[in-house]
């Protein structure tokens, strides 16, 4: 119960507010619940859609459904549009606690807690518990699905529940529609003879995935499928890059060698494989994460850097010591980066972020093998000093990540969360009235969503006149604010105006200014003018 209530604890404490500010994507989720909640349509005016359009890039629906009630409960802030996360988040480590219990039922409870903690206290878990990432939904349900799927081969009625997890899992985010029916084909094999008794349930819970994965199906031939590909996982040309131009560079040649060596599909696989083993990769695992700054605490990586020796001398406890709940985990292991490794900007956590909790008991089995070497091998007063060191290492890499997350990473990386928006906003409410346009930089990209979701406009209004259309920036605009580039030589000779802009874009000590808001570096974020 304490180590639930530690979960609980990580996940909510200062949710509103740390971090410090609203993603765009975290925006969008929030605005497009409070506009289904409202009028029971997204943005564009689409009715309960079954993909959220947001800036193009098609969200599955799942979560902001989902956020509909916290927005209703608490109105539309922060806090509200974390919410669901949090919650799932926090599920997560609960379920995982029983579904380790259900894959080791021979295990001691020794196995059962440690696992439990570290998770709660999961780095890599705690960042995605902590934002609007549709990812972590989709991570509660494949957790879920797969406590219920070992649970139906007790009880067939089980299998029902787990398949629905699953399928809801596939309208959560992108990677499950991959992974889920790979990873359920591995289950099926591994667990053929329980199967073959419960045959009746698994087979209509296979009828029931089937029905909940053909809408996405039919909509392969749409935008949204469409743009599912270019940003997920059957894209070739954003995978290949660079190699696909030397390809063709080399067939225009008449390069025959060339043609050879560099045969499409064989560059394709070689890419896949690369990206595969990124996930892998030292540095990402433990000291830097990927790149965007939203994944990670400053000057962390996903796990913990103590956590390494015992990754690996888990494996090897886990290979030596193979059971079917051991293929269970390796194979789940296996299969988590696969949908990430099939586009570009690898290592992804996101998109890998089912690894998830693996790698907690990866570690887990590590340690508690590490324990049981020292107390059969050595003195009993050598041995819990060794532990004792063990464990101060844990705590004390948990309290500097804890140190990380809460005091430099609002600093160091408040460029990434988009910082200043809200700011912004607030200050161009003051004084609007007074002016007849308003201009914002899309220097930052997607400024409107933020005047939509903090001046909380009318869904309604906005769809009436506003909403639809391409996905353009110069479609973005309505009322009386325009999201573009400022150009501040042209810009400047406007009256009645205010001006939302980058340092870049209007200059220190511009006539009118009104407001500098900085970053929390000290650095400018946005200066305002008014003419």
């Amino acid at each position: 119960m304490a180590i639930f209530l530690l979960a609980f604890i990580l996940r909510f404490w200062q949710l509103g507010s740390v971090p410090q500010s609203l993603d765009w994507d975290e925006a969008s989720l929030g605005y497009n619940a409070y506009s289904i909640m409202k009028t029971g349509r997204d943005e564009y005016g689409s009715f309960l859609p079954l993909s959220i359009r947001s800036f193009g890039d098609y969200k599955p629906p799942l979560y902001t459904y989902l956020t509909v009630l916290p927005v209703w409960l608490f109105g539309l802030n922060e806090f509200s549009t974390r919410f669901i996360s949090a919650f799932l988040g926090f599920l997560t480590v609960v379920v995982s606690y029983f579904l380790i219990k259900e894959l080791f039922p021979a295990k001691k409870y020794d196995l059962y807690l440690l696992f439990t903690f570290l998770f709660a206290i999961s780095p890599w878990h705690i960042q995605f518990s902590r934002v609007a990432f549709e990812a972590n939904c989709a991570l509660f349900f494949f957790v879920t699905g797969t406590w219920l799927f070992l649970k139906g081969l007790k009880s067939g009625l089980f299998f029902l529940a787990s398949f629905l997890s699953f399928g809801l899992s596939a309208y959560a985010y992108h990677s499950p529609r991959l992974i889920v029916p790979i990873f359920l084909f591995g289950l099926g094999i591994i667990f053929r003879k329980e199967i073959k008794t419960k045959i009746t349930f698994f087979a209509v819970s296979v009828l029931l995935i089937s029905l909940l994965f053909l809408p996405i199906i039919l909509v392969f031939g749409t935008s949204t499928a469409a743009r599912f590909g270019s940003v997920s996982v059957i894209n070739p040309n954003e995978k290949l890059g660079e190699s696909i131009k030397a390809i063709e560079l080399d067939n225009n040649r008449g390069d025959f060698f060339g043609k050879f060596t560099h045969n499409r599909r064989i560059v394709f696989g070689r890419e896949i494989l690369a990206g595969y083993l990124d996930h892998f990769n030292f540095a990402f695992l433990f000291l830097t994460g990927d790149p965007p700054g939203r994944h990670h605490a400053a000057g962390m990586g996903m796990l913990y850097l103590v956590e390494l020796p015992f990754i690996i001398i888990g494996l090897i406890y886990m290979l030596r010591n193979f059971s079917r709940g051991m293929a269970v985990i390796l194979l789940w292991f296996l299969l988590a980066p696969l949908a990430s490794s099939l586009t570009s900007g690898t290592p992804h956590a996101v998109r890998a972020l089912l690894y998830l909790p693996t790698y907690q008991l990866i570690t887990a089995f590590g340690l508690l093998y590490v324990f049981g070497w020292l107390s059969n091998n050595l003195s009993y007063n050598r041995s819990r000093l060794i532990k004792t060191l063990i464990f101060i290492a844990v705590i004390g890499n948990f309290f500097y990540y804890l140190h990380m997350y809460y005091v430099h990473t609002p600093i160091e990386y408040s460029y990434w969360w988009q910082y200043g928006y809200k700011e912004a906003v607030a200050e161009v409410a003051k004084i609007e009235k007074n002016y007849d346009k308003v201009f914002v930089t899309y220097q930052y990209d997607q400024p409107y969503i933020y005047f939509l979701f903090y001046n909380q406009v009318d869904p309604a209004w906005y769809q009436k006149n506003w909403g639809g259309g391409e996905v353009m920036r110069e479609q973005r605009s309505f009322g009386k604010y325009v999201f573009r580039d400022l150009d501040w030589d042209e810009d400047s000779e406007m009256s009645k105006v205010i001006l939302v802009g980058t340092a870049s874009e209007i200059p220190e000590g511009a006539s009118g200014l009104v407001k500098t808001i900085n970053y929390p570096d000290g650095s400018v974020a946005f200066r305002l003018v008014a003419r």
